[in-house]
This record gives C-alpha cells, sequence and structure tokens, in this order.
C-alpha cells in the first residue's frame, strides 16, 4: 500500500555507493537474558551511504547500532569497520573479547550521537567540543579550539561557543553533541534516533544538520522515527521488527510498495497518526 503524500520520495537515490563497505555485520544476534533481541543480521555500511534504520519500539534498532559500535558487546556472528573485527580477537583458534584498547582502535573511524546529548554541564559548548580533541588527539588548545570553532561553524552554533549547556536549547545541545562527534573526524556517523528527545519546534534544526552531512557525502546509519526525513536522504532504508530485518531497499520502494504485510501495517499506523 502506497505512503501517504505527507512522505514524499526522491526519484533517484541522492548518492552513488562503490567499494568495500565501511560497517559490515554478518550473522550478529544478541540477548538479553531469555530474551532475544537481535537476530541473525546482515548489514552494510558503503561508503557515503546513508542507511535509515526504522520500526516499530522494541525492534531491536538501537540494539543493533549499539551492536555495530560494540557499545553493546554481540553474542554471536561478526562486526567489521573497515575489515577489521571489532569486539573480539582470534587467539589459539578460539575467539575471545578483544582488548578494550583494540575495541577502541577498530572502532575509531565511528562517531555516535545519542538520543540525549551527555553534555558536561561545566563546560562551554566550545570546551564540550575540544575536550577529546585534547586528551585523545593531544592537540594544543589553540588548534583544539580553531578546530572546535570550525565545528560549531558548520553546526550553525559559532555564536553559542562560549555559553554553558544549560542556556541551549535542547537542539542546539543535540547540535552541539555532533560537533563534538564531527571534530574527531569520523569515517562514518552513527545516529540513534536523535530528534526523539527534542520538542517538536526543534527538531528540523537538528534534521537540517544532518541533510547537510547527507549532502556533503558523510557515511551514516540512522535510527529513526522520521519518516518524512528517511524518505528525502536515505540511499537505503531498513524496516526492522522483533529483532530481525524484515525489509531492506530505496526510500521510493519501501516507502511506495512495501511487499510485507508487517511493514504496510506500520506504515498505515504511521499514517493515520501524522495525517489528517
Amino acid at each position: 500500500m502506497p505512503m501517504a503524500d505527507a512522505v514524499t520520495t526522491p526519484t533517484t537515490t541522492p548518492h552513488q555507493t562503490h567499494g568495500e563497505p565501511i560497517v559490515e555485520a554478518r550473522g550478529i544476534g544478541k540477548s538479553f537474558g531469555e530474551l532475544e533481541v537481535l537476530s541473525d543480521i546482515d548489514f552494510r555500511l558503503e561508503p557515503s551511504e546513508v542507511v535509515c534504520v526504522i520500526g516499530p519500539s522494541g525492534s531491536g534498532k538501537s540494539t543493533l547500532l549499539r551492536c555495530l559500535a560494540f557499545l553493546e558487546p554481540y553474542d554471536h556472528g561478526s562486526v567489521y569497520i573497515d575489515g577489521q573485527l571489532l569486539g573480539y580477537e582470534e587467539r589459539g583458534g578460539m575467539r575471545v573479547r578483544a582488548r578494550e584498547s583494540r575495541v577502541d582502535a577498530v572502532r575509531a573511524p565511528v562517531g555516535m550521537v545519542f538520543q540525549h546529548f551527555h553534555l558536561w554541564p561545566h563546560r562551554t559548548a566550545l570546551e564540550n567540543v575540544t575536550e577529546a580533541l585534547r586528551l585523545v588527539n593531544g592537540l594544543s588548545r589553540r588548534d583544539a579550539e580553531a578546530e572546535g570553532m570550525a565545528m560549531l561553524e558548520r553546526v550553525g552554533l559559532a555564536e553559542r561557543a562560549g555559553h554553558f549547556p544549560e542556556s541551549l536549547s535542547g537542539g542546539q545541545k543535540q547540535r552541539v553533541a555532533i560537533a563534538r562527534a564531527l571534530a574527531m573526524q569520523p569515517r562514518v556517523m552513527f545516529f540513534d534516533e536523535p530528534t526523539s528527545a527534542l520538542d517538536p519546534e526543534l527538531v528540523g534544526e537538528v534534521l537540517d544538520v544532518m541533510k547537510q552531512l547527507a549532502h556533503d557525502g558523510m557515511t551514516m546509519a540512522i535510527v529513526t522515527h522520521e519518516m518524512g526525513f528517511a524518505a528525502k536522504v536515505a540511499d537505503r532504508v531498513v524496516f526492522m521488527d522483533q529483532g530481525r530485518i524484515i525489509e531492506s531497499g530505496p526510500p521510493e520502494t519501501l516507502f511506495r510498495t512495501p511487499r510485507s504485510e508487517r511493514l504496510q501495517q506500520f506504515l498505515n499506523t504511521w499514517r493515520e497518526r501524522h495525517i489528517d
């Protein structure tokens, strides 16, 4: 069943992808106790590709993203970043948990933005962006501040550099979090429902920054409930339900001619909630 007109889809996807994937998951699974939250997931993210992951609450979307960054250890299968196994090592013919230094080294190309901003309340916007540049990358204060200001300007917040988080709106805080991630020069960005904690009036300013990143060729995996955004920006949309990938394809196909009854139900429910 076609999507409603409120979600328009492009006639062509905005980017061309090619080459080896930056991120690849092969048959990953994850359980919390007896609850299986991910089941045999295969996932690829190629250079300059934008993939939006959609689905009902509790379908495993955020857990997938966290496993791809090894913020949650996956129980079986494999995740590779630039061809390197993430989270585990082969020792004596057995797979064992990798040292944290090895995990950090493999996932270094990944930047991540969460639902909540996790800004230090006692540091200014600029200091929030520059802290990791100084402590992790070893930049001088001068060089870190120059890079931090460039990132704040990129997200439209240069004039707020000296402000503390308590004086920033939710949308501004999230844009500082994006600037902080971008400052580490990641090759790929993961966004875990970055607008879900925002007031509706502030959602657009964050989505606009993400649209610009997509236009600039940033590789991104985005867990989102913003169907219109996914339709306009994604090269590929992945629909999850009950810990499995049900459908995957370009937005113009997935939203207009869904193959599975479950996706049709999901889109119909979304339409009923958002269309008068």
